[in-house]
């Protein structure tokens, strides 16, 4: 009985020790027509994705930039779930992956933080024309993280 309840035990520490093997995607995306509609749809369907940490995609540079635990997914399976949107409307033509080391990521949020210029006396000020609900799982994920 002991035996088998410390077999047990190391399993489920084992199990229990899965870390996060974060890589990052930017992807070109060719058969984007539209601002208000295909780049949010492509950006909701990646997110949905099992094992995707964050996507956001850029009608402007017709480009995707994804963060995933390599662990959960893969390259190939992001580019595959990308090309069969709306049956295979969006084609990818260039994938360039990294890998994404933890103390990067702080260094990069560290320096994003310190280079906000925070100044009320601009005038350029620009105002977002509708209320947009944060995505409560990416607000958590970079809490805990």
């Amino acid at each position: 009985m002991k035996k088998a309840l410390c077999f047990i035990l190391i399993i489920t520490l084992f199990a229990c020790d899965q870390t996060v093997k974060k890589s990052s995607l930017e992807i070109k995306i060719e058969g984007m027509s539209c601002s208000h509609s295909c780049a949010p749809s492509i950006q909701k369907k990646l997110i949905e994705t099992k094992g995707v940490i964050d996507a956001k995609v850029i009608f402007e540079q017709k480009s995707a930039s994804v963060i995933f635990d390599s662990n959960v997914t893969s390259k190939k399976e992001i580019v595959q779930k990308i090309e069969t949107i709306y049956g295979g409307t969006y084609k990818t033509t260039e994938v360039i992956e990294r890998k994404v080391n933890n103390s990067d990521e702080k260094n990069k949020k560290s320096e994003e933080s310190s280079s906000v210029e925070f100044n009320l006396s601009k005038t350029n000020v620009s105002h977002s024309s509708g209320f947009q609900i944060p995505n409560l799982f990416n607000l958590l994920n970079s809490i805990l993280n």
